[in-house]
């Protein structure tokens, strides 16, 4: 008979107030669908259904130093075991070098749910476990609850739990290797806590409620990590155990043990972290005023995830934030490897902020991004001194992007039409002055406008300022140096935004003739983008740089340009401020749908482009980084994409009927996404562009979320 999930958890929180979904997952095989638990600092807890970690990033406790950055896993689980009436019950998974599965706990899993926290119910032969774990919002920590649930024909079972503790301080982006060292001293207090330090003096520290602690001290070897395989990433690791913990259990009281990174937590109580929870998410789905539906919820709780502090914000020694909480706020780009982004902040904007009406959360993103600047150039990544790539540029912030100072404009707008807030709009008006200074007088490295058109010339024949910025041994692999279609869309939209704006709030706009008449030039000048040979854009223009062609491979055009079919386009056509006639955008977009657009996101090249790569990876089974990135702008499907595309279609068809109903076909495979593959009530970043469109790459993505939750708040406010 299988466990009632949803009345026992509404039994003990009868305030949820949203729908909870349940998996019931197979027996035959580890269920690898991933959960994620974000703490609002950067740190998170991830997983599987199954138990097993199947990535090098999945941890019980991974905590950011610097939040929301210099993440480090600081405690990566825990294996269990129940044993009642002197029967052993083994409850975890976990994958091996050899290629062997063992422990088999997943067999005896009956069902699954992550909301409102990841919770499994095992099925112990007529008597039921359930397991808990909590990450408190605002905190280092996680409470693990378990809750024996006796049959009722059962005579007072005797019940004792058995608890492996792991642990393996490590940045995220490594792995460990074990030694003959005791490289971990622990110290074990008399009031029921446990304190293990690593080399640079870190601590976990590990309480609970009650039970016999022994230390251990085992390297256990050569765990294997199947999606770091398949990545072509390093993927064996060892962990030590420092020790178990062992305790008895009493029906239908729940027995929690608590981690914290730094700070020890004294009565841990994992049902008191979930009624938090709750609470938590009550609140935010009520902010939302969306017409209620489980997709909508989930959307709007994802979306709470990226949301996190400026890194350059005040912080002290642990990483909390002194002052005002809500002044700087920055967006992470994805779990669990990015980092926090101005493109991803700034372009996930409206469907994080707007939509979920966290308006003050809006306005700290905005002032965060207006203090990132150089030369008006907006920040794109912060570069973390623990990633990979930290070898190849200095930790900061990374001003390598030319669209990101574009989509700062596009925001504010975005945040201005919904709020009508003139202040906000009158204190950063000048940011976008500034910007609108430094192109115009070319003043920037490889950004600057040509004084002939007025379209914006952006990067160098070794760099890749646009979004599709991929090198391989420093060459990119999508050479866009020039004018940039969707560059120059943007700059359009960015011109005719700061006379909207300054005109709304009355801000005295001193270079206002001067940027009237740049705006009607580039409108003008943009339909040197019209490929009048297949009715739609250009990909880039540069007569100059085309006029050489050695280092190309594709047939340009004689008049310079990159007739290749992609879907930067659609932005021309999705901005608020557009230069093509409305018989050009109905062309683009009947273009765009006949080719690029898939049921999962719009692929970024043309199928039958010579160099189109239909599986992200270009098909190799353990696909390494060099392959990979070969292949994510050459076909590969994009999530965020199709909100683009979205915005497109309302832009030129109107917001009737037809389009509310194209619009939710369009959304339902994405939002069925959500429930069925990968990690669980997350969107992932992309997809494979060719059948059968397999989910790849980041597994819960910040821009693939707010496009999801944007369109879909549209839909249902219709």
């Amino acid at each position: 008979m299988t466990f009632g999930l949803i009345g026992w958890l509404k039994s003990q929180h009868p305030e949820i107030d949203y729908e909870i979904p349940v998996w019931y997952p197979g027996k035959d095989q580890p269920d690898n669908r991933e959960w994620l638990i974000a703490n609002g600092m950067g740190g998170y807890s991830m997983g599987t259904v199954s138990g097993a970690h199947t990535r090098r990033y999945h941890a019980y406790l991974s905590a950011a130093l610097t939040p929301p950055v210099s993440r480090r896993i600081i405690f990566p689980g825990v294996e269990e075991m129940i044993t009642i009436d002197g029967v052993d019950y083994e409850l975890a998974c976990n994958y091996w070098a050899s290629g062997v599965v063992s422990p088999t706990g997943y067999k005896r899993l009956d069902c699954f749910t992550m909301l409102p926290t990841p919770t499994w119910v095992f099925d112990l032969g007529g008597h039921y476990l359930v397991k808990r774990l909590c990450m408190p919002y605002g905190t280092n920590q996680l409470q693990m609850g378990y809750t024996f649930l006796a049959d009722p024909d059962a005579a007072n079972p005797d019940v004792k739990l058995t608890i492996r503790m792991l642990v393996g301080f490590r940045d995220i982006h490594n792995t460990i290797k074990g030694s003959s060292d005791d490289r971990y001293p622990q110290f074990v207090s008399q009031n029921q806590s446990l304190i293990i330090l690593n080399e640079a003096g870190n601590r976990l520290c590990l309480t609970w409620n009650s039970g016999k602690y022994e230390p251990l001290k085992q390297w256990w070897w050569d765990y294997n990590w199947p999606e770091e395989s398949t990545r072509g990433e390093p993927d064996h690791e060892d962990l030590f155990l420092v020790g178990r913990l062992k305790a008895s259990l009493t029906a239908d009281k729940e027995y929690t043990v608590g981690a914290s990174f730094e700070d020890v937590v004294s009565a841990p109580s994992c049902h008191a972290a979930v009624g938090e929870t709750v609470k938590r998410h009550n609140a935010l789905i009520r902010r939302a005023s969306l017409p209620r539906s489980s997709k909508s919820d989930m959307l709007v709780l994802a979306c709470d995830q990226f949301i996190v502090p400026d890194a350059f914000d005040k912080q002290d020694k642990r990483g909390r934030r002194l002052g005002d909480l809500n002044e700087r706020l920055s967006v992470l780009e994805g779990y669990p490897w990015f980092n926090d982004s101005g493109r991803a902040a700034l372009m996930s904007l409206p469907g994080l902020t707007l939509t979920t009406r966290r308006f003050s959360d809006a306005k700290a993103i905005l002032r965060t991004y207006a203090g990132r600047k150089r030369e008006g150039v907006v920040a794109n990544r912060t570069i973390d001194p623990l990633s990979p790539f930290a070898s190849f540029v200095e930790p900061g912030l990374e001003y390598n992007a030319v669209d990101v100072s574009l989509w700062f404009a596009h925001a504010l707008y975005s945040y201005y039409r919904v709020t009508k807030d003139k202040e906000l709009v009158l204190e950063l008006l000048p940011s976008l002055l500034e910007t609108f200074k430094c192109f115009s007088s070319a003043t920037v490295s490889g950004i600057g406008v040509d004084a002939s058109d007025g379209l914006l010339r952006s990067g160098q024949a070794d760099n890749g300022m646009t979004w599709m910025d991929c090198k391989v041994e420093e060459i990119p692999i999508t050479p866009r140096a020039g004018k940039a279609v969707e560059i120059n869309a943007l700059w359009y939209s960015f011109l005719e935004s700061i006379l909207y704006l300054s005109e709304e709030s009355n801000f005295s706009l001193p270079a206002r003739d001067q940027i009237k008449t740049m705006a009607s030039t580039v409108k003008t000048s943009m339909q040197k983008f019209w490929n009048a040979e297949l009715n739609c854009l250009y990909d880039v223009i540069d007569e100059e740089r085309f006029a050489n062609r050695e280092n190309y491979s594709r047939d340009f055009r004689s008049e310079g340009a990159d007739s290749a079919l992609r879907p930067n386009q659609l932005i021309a056509v999705a901005m608020p401020f557009r230069a093509f006639n409305l018989e050009q955008e109905k062309q683009i977009l009947a273009i765009v749908e006949s080719v690029l657009v898939t049921p999962m996101g719009v692929r970024t090249l043309s199928p039958t482009d010579s160099q189109y790569q239909g599986s992200y990876g270009c098909g190799f089974q353990h696909a390494d980084r060099y392959h990979r990135d070969l292949s994510y702008h050459q076909g590969t499907a994009w999530t965020w994409l199709t909100g683009t595309y979205i915005e497109a279609l309302i832009n030129v068809f109107g917001s009737g009927e037809d389009t509310v109903a194209r619009v939710k076909l369009l959304l339902q495979p994405l939002t069925a996404h959500l429930t069925e593959e990968a990690c669980l009530g997350a969107m992932s970043e992309i997809f494979d562009g060719s059948r059968p469109h397999l989910a790849k790459g980041c597994p819960a993505h910040a821009a693939a979320t707010a496009a999801c939750m944007r369109w879909l708040g549209w839909q249902l406010r219709q």
